[in-house]
């Protein structure tokens, strides 16, 4: 068995990837950024991946590293799709507010369904 002493505590560890998490958590929350939404998703995926490979290190199970790199490879594509539809709503409504996307959905409640907009 190989000795994990000169490293820093598994509960740092958990810690940091904590204080990660709820970062993104707060950027997500409180800025009404689009873009700056999609990253703080990012934050917390890339948080999540550290909890699973401070899990998967200390217990010696490969799997969670596994994991760890196939949710980086969901979370790239799925930012390059995020980015996407974020340039596709600015240049529609030349603004990145989250607050005015509410009036996208008040006109297909009031049945504009054929995309006039």
């Amino acid at each position: 068995m190989i000795n994990y002493s000169f490293f820093a505590g598994e509960k740092v560890f958990y810690l940091i990837a904590s204080i990660i998490i709820l970062s993104g958590f707060y950027l997500l929350f409180t800025k009404k950024n689009l873009l700056l939404a999609i990253l703080a998703l990012e934050i917390v995926f890339n948080g999540i991946n550290l909890m699973f490979a401070t899990v998967s290190f200390y217990y010696g199970d490969l799997t969670g590293q596994m994991i760890v790199l196939l949710s980086l490879s969901v979370a790239a594509a799925s930012f390059a799709i995020g980015l996407i539809l974020v340039l596709n709503y600015y240049r529609l409504k030349r603004s990145l507010n989250i607050e005015g996307m509410t009036v996208l959905r008040e006109r297909i409640e009031d049945g504009d369904r054929d995309g006039n907009i």
